[in-house]
């Protein structure tokens, strides 16, 4: 079963950046995660408006520390993710998230 709706909508405000659908978000994704990415990813489950997101951090080459790097703010339904909205990471501190991870979660 996929998490993404088919027509998943992908959106960064204050960017005037729009995905609609998988085909269209497919190569945002590939250049993300795919083979010729650069750095380790993770992620910390968030509540933003009574709604899930997900903090991103990003650890780029021969940096030694997770960074703050996006906030994905998710709108579901059923199963499946129907919108994400992404905002940069000047919003973690309004929510209580740590700019950088500790070396343990890393």
């Amino acid at each position: 079963m996929a998490v993404a709706a088919t027509d998943i909508r992908v959106t960064m405000p204050p960017q005037p950046l729009c995905f609609d659908g998988r085909d269209a978000l497919a190569p945002l994704l590939e250049r993300a995660f795919g083979p010729e990415r650069e750095g380790d990813w993770r992620l910390l489950p968030a509540w933003v408006n009574r709604r899930p997101a997900a903090a991103s951090y990003l650890r780029g080459p021969g940096d030694p520390e997770l960074r703050a790097f996006k906030l994905d703010v998710l709108r579901v339904e059923g199963a499946e993710i129907a919108e994400i909205t992404t905002f940069g990471y000047a919003l973690f501190d309004a929510f209580g998230l740590p700019m950088t991870l500790p070396r343990e979660n890393a």
